[in-house]
Formats: structure tokens, C-alpha cells, sequence
């Protein structure tokens, strides 16, 4: 269940709830009996583990050493003979 933000108009009090999508949302602040009302807030993400998918697969070479080169090859010269 996600946590939602909610701010007293009366007291300016900010609280945060817990509670499911379809759950009925708090209407009065429990502290002094104001109306809340519901704040945005950015979600929280977790990343767990040493790193990136990507990397966690990876064998034990260096990331540098598989990355391609930047260099472009020169290109075979015709022999005209």
C-alpha cells in the first residue's frame, strides 16, 4: 500500500498516511480537528543490489574492455596489379 501526504489547512501540520487506492481518504487532521488535504509528492524508488541488471550479469572483464572502440578502422586498400 503506498504512503500519501496530507496537509492540515488549519494548523499547516503535514501528515502522512498509509493507506490503499481505494481506501476512503482522511478528512480531519487527528491533532486539532482541521481539513486535510492531499499534497503530490515525488515517488520513493529503491535501487537494491551491486548495480545495474546489465552490470550484475556481466563476467568479470572491465567495462572498458568490452566497450566497442571509437576509432573508426581504416578500410583495405585495393591492389592494383
Amino acid at each position: 500500500m503506498p504512503f500519501y501526504d496530507y496537509r492540515c489547512l488549519t494548523c499547516g501540520a503535514t501528515v502522512e498516511v498509509l493507506h490503499g487506492i481505494d481506501d476512503q481518504e482522511p478528512r480531519t487532521h487527528e491533532g486539532c480537528g482541521g481539513s486535510l488535504e492531499r499534497q503530490f509528492s515525488a515517488a520513493s524508488i529503491h535501487f537494491k543490489g551491486s548495480g545495474w541488471a546489465k552490470l550484475d550479469r556481466r563476467s568479470g572483464s572491465s567495462a572498458s574492455s568490452e566497450a566497442p572502440s571509437s576509432a573508426p578502422t581504416p578500410a583495405p586498400k585495393a591492389d592494383a596489379t
